[in-house]
């Protein structure tokens, strides 16, 4: 088990993380010239053609971090087999990202030019690797959440998550589905913004519980 202190870090770097992605892609898309959120994902903010791509990538790198320190906390902080597997997934989620804002894209997937290139077979190994590495990402974490609504069933600290897990899990699939076969055609930018808020909202929300169960028992006196 980690100490209460290195616990308490982790979790708030586990919350810290998904609000520095949420703001990069935000101010990203701001000081993005003819960038459509309607329509184009997040990773043309951090791609080779995109105007200050640092910002994204920034984000991402944060996030990833982010997502780490939480599975390193969930391992400390819980014990069994499904809480062991579900800290890393999460882990492998987090290392995920962080290769996913290295291995940036050439160019926005969601634009024809672009699309046509990745097509024909013209995209670089970096965009296929972001590409690939992402939809790993987000299977890790919808299995995750479905691992650790099992795993919260028998800690009195996480019980009440349970359901939360569940529907994250089950929302986060559908969402996947929904985006992999871009049935929202020119608004898949918009449902991807949904989904991944859907699953790192997720993370802040057990980040902010590790955080607060640091704080109780670190408040609690010594025997």
């Amino acid at each position: 088990m980690r100490s209460v202190g290195s616990r308490l870090l982790l979790g708030r770097l586990a919350v810290m993380g998904p609000i520095a992605f949420t703001i990069a892609w935000i101010v990203g898309a701001v000081v993005q010239d003819e960038y459509s959120l309607r329509r184009e994902d997040i990773s043309a903010l951090a791609a080779l053609d995109a105007q200050n791509a640092w910002i994204m990538v920034t984000g991402f790198l944060l996030l990833g971090v982010g997502i780490v320190a939480l599975g390193a906390g969930l391992a400390g902080a819980l014990n069994g087999r499904p809480a062991a597997v579900g800290s890393i997934l999460i882990a492998v989620a987090g290392v995920g990202i962080i290769v996913a804002g290295l291995a940036r894209n050439d160019c926005s997937s969601q634009l024809a030019a672009c699309a046509d290139r990745v097509d024909a077979g013209e995209a670089s190994w970096h965009h296929v690797t972001h590409d690939l590495v992402s939809l790993v990402v987000f299977l890790a974490l919808v299995a995750a959440a479905l691992v650790f609504a099992r795993a919260f069933r028998g800690d009195q600290s996480w019980r009440d998550l349970r359901t939360y897990c569940l529907i994250t899990a089950v929302l986060g699939l559908v969402l996947l589905v929904l985006f992999i076969t871009g049935v929202a055609g020119s608004w898949n930018g918009l449902l991807q913004r949904v989904f991944v808020t859907v699953l790192f909202l997720w993370i802040a929300v057990l980040g902010a519980r590790l955080i607060r169960l640091s704080r109780t028992q670190s408040a609690e006196p010594a025997t």
